[in-house]
């Protein structure tokens, strides 16, 4: 314990005296400063200076304003309404025949479809969806894109268009993809 004090009296001594001869430093630069301030300083005067003359305000002329021109608004031009093309069973089932063998569907399931979906109207219209296999539109473009073929929600009426999008859906979604038709 006795050494415990020792060693706090002497960590005390070492922590006053640098404070000391720093607060002794510091007043001395103080009493230089004090001294130095004897010294007169001259102040400059300020003599007064005429104001400015002012510059006479120039007043704006007026500014002239474009004449408005009329100009014609463009009329909406109403989608074309697709020509329905006349198809006969026989040809569609030809068509069937053609895109199943290409696809490398069953023509018979194609043809289910049809019937179940339009019952094989290719003119059927049920609210957004169209023709043959009742596609929506943008199934349909996405689709047709997917293709190759032209995206036109219009072509969703031809016969021919429909059928080559279903098969082709057919043969990569299956059969899944017109859930009311099952077999």
């Amino acid at each position: 314990m006795r050494n415990l004090v020792i060693y706090f009296f002497i960590g005390a001594l070492l922590t006053a005296i640098p404070g000391s001869v720093l607060a002794i430093q510091i007043n001395k630069n103080q009493e230089v400063l004090s001294e130095s301030a004897d010294v007169p300083i001259e102040t400059p005067t300020l003599e007064p200076t005429e104001p400015p003359t002012p510059e006479p305000t120039k007043t704006p002329s007026p500014t002239p304003k474009p004449t408005p021109v009329k100009t014609p608004k463009p009329t909406e031009t109403p989608s074309p309404t697709p020509e329905i093309e006349e198809i006969s069973s026989e040809e569609i089932n030809k068509l069937i025949e053609g895109f199943a063998g290409q696809y490398s569907v069953d023509a018979n399931v194609l043809r289910h479809i049809a019937v179940c979906e339009s019952g094989f109207n290719p003119k059927a219209v049920n609210g957004p969806y169209v023709g043959l296999y009742q596609f929506a539109p943008m199934t349909w473009s996405s689709n047709r894109i997917l293709i190759g073929e032209n995206p036109d929600p219009n072509l969703r009426f031809s016969a021919e268009e429909s059928i080559q999008t279903a098969a082709y859906l057919l043969s990569t979604k299956g059969r899944g993809f017109w859930p009311n038709c099952k077999p």
